[in-house]
């Protein structure tokens, strides 16, 4: 992994809306495309070398993603069929109308996409560094994301998703205790900013509330968030403390540990 980028709130807030609006519309096409075994389970992307959709089965196990560094979507599948569109210089309208004519005529997938919930008036245009930057990021904490929650060996975890709506990585935990009818749980992921926290954060949410929260243990450089939820937020600040990445990822490791830990005491003394 690369150091951690310092990043421009100017900047990076641009270029996060922008990777945003072509997760939307990557997500849209997903949901239209898979039929959902269970509840939401054709809303979700994937992170790799940007984000992208798992494979769809019965479509040849087609993929669609978003390469951020090259600015192209990118379609293939496992007949070795392979098509990309520019995202420079184009909407997200404009976007959408494009991946459905290379469906149609490159996959011969026949899906029909309302244009009209895309918006049309702003372009695609992410200078390169930025996009870099975006990606560094990105990839770095999906990687100590997925890290973690293979360190976890109790209770019973999701997958981890990237949700196109709020546009953050995540995975819910369970202990398989009800509270009150409440299956007793944690949130635990990577936000890549909004309107609380500009820049990219690392979160672990827990539900129902606790009676105490006076009681947990804070990791380092975190902060314990309590406003229309309640749970531990490592803001990028704080990661941008540290000197390189050997420190910058014990810092985070250290947040999902600790915050994990220490959110499962506090459950057993409800």
């Amino acid at each position: 992994m690369q150091n951690f980028p310092h990043l421009s709130e100017t900047s990076f807030i641009k270029s996060r809306e922008q990777i945003h609006s072509v997760a939307i519309v990557i997500g849209k096409f997903r949901e239209k495309l898979v039929k959902p075994i269970a509840k939401n389970d054709n809303l979700f992307l994937k992170v790799a070398q940007g984000l992208c959709t798992p494979p769809m089965n019965d479509l040849n196990e087609l993929e669609i993603g978003c390469n951020i560094e090259k600015q192209i979507v990118e379609v293939a599948n496992n007949k070795g069929k392979y098509a990309s569109v520019a995202i420079k210089g184009v909407s997200q309208r404009e976007l959408s109308v494009e991946l459905v004519s290379v469906l149609n005529t490159e996959f011969e997938v026949n899906t029909v996409i309302d244009s009209n919930g895309f918006d049309s008036s702003k372009t695609i245009n992410i200078q390169e560094q930025d996009a870099k930057d975006f990606l560094i990021q990105f990839t770095n904490y999906a990687k100590l994301l997925s890290d973690f929650w293979k360190r976890i060996n109790t209770g019973v975890k999701t997958q981890i998703c990237l949700w196109p709506h709020h546009f953050d990585n995540s995975f819910k935990w369970f202990s398989g205790r009800k509270i009150e009818d409440e299956d007793e749980q944690m949130g635990i992921g990577v936000s890549n900013g909004d309107e609380t926290y500009e820049l990219p954060y690392i979160y672990v949410t827990f539900w129902p509330p606790l009676r105490k929260t006076n009681t947990l243990q804070i990791p380092e450089g975190a902060i314990l968030h309590d406003s229309d939820w309640t749970g531990m937020v490592l803001p990028y600040e704080e990661v941008m403390e540290k000197k390189n990445i050997d420190e910058q990822k014990q810092l985070i490791d250290s947040f999902f540990d600790v915050s994990f830990a220490s959110i499962q005491r506090g459950f057993t003394k409800r």
